[in-house]
């Protein structure tokens, strides 16, 4: 099922959306990941803004449900709490995988974009940019996450080419894992205000409001 069609059903009944990809696909470390030595530290959480308010979001970059929530939530989120810092913005990956075949290797190339684009004052780069970008794809395929870095972001394409073969960035993919399933994540999207999690992740207001009660 592609991500068009799944989005059309989706809206049909709500409570598919609304349980995320694990009921569908089922939460499990991917083939690609197994036997990887995790690296929390190869590189830092995907963050946006500074707030002791934190949103907390776990995602797999192939799963139709955090796809959802890219396209219509993550905006809603921007314009209301995150352009003036309301609150702390993070991701984390959680490939279940939605797609044995591309859940990783689009966390991968994310990844790679946020390496060679990072700075000390910006350390996730371009990593939104490009993660909103191969999400709106659908499940993109390798030549096509390598077209996406080199029409729309600075990063030599070379550099995601790279990181997709070599699995560049599998230490911290496998690292995000563990973590999600340490704090019991069983479902993407999961979405936590303050480590309160949100009901439904696909209602903006729902978790505008959680910002806004714990602010």
């Amino acid at each position: 099922m592609n991500r068009r069609s799944f989005l059309t059903f989706t809206a049909a009944t709500g409570s598919v959306a609304l349980a995320g990809c694990t009921a569908l696909f089922g939460a499990s470390l991917p083939d690609e990941l197994d036997g990887v030595d995790p690296d929390p530290d190869q590189l830092s959480t995907p963050t946006i803004g500074s707030n002791d308010v934190s949103i907390d979001v776990y995602e797999d970059l192939a799963c139709p449900s955090c796809q959802e929530f890219q396209a219509t939530v993550f905006p809603e989120l921007e314009a209301r709490v995150l352009d003036d810092e309301t609150a702390t913005y993070r991701h984390h990956d959680f490939p279940l995988p939605a797609d044995e075949e591309r859940s990783v290797p689009m966390a991968n190339a994310a990844r790679a974009v946020q390496a060679a684009t990072g700075t000390d004052d910006e350390p996730s780069g371009q990593f939104f940019d490009y993660k909103g970008l191969a999400m709106d794809a659908g499940t993109p395929g390798d030549e096509e996450l390598v077209a996406i870095a080199e029409a729309e972001t600075d990063v030599d394409p070379s550099i995601v080419a790279d990181a997709l073969e070599e699995g560049t960035y599998y230490p911290t993919l496998a690292a995000e894992w563990e973590a999600a399933d340490d704090r019991g994540i069983d479902r993407t999207p999961t979405v936590f205000v303050n480590d309160e999690e949100v009901e439904d992740p696909l209602d903006a207001d729902e978790i505008v409001a959680m910002v806004e009660d714990a602010d």
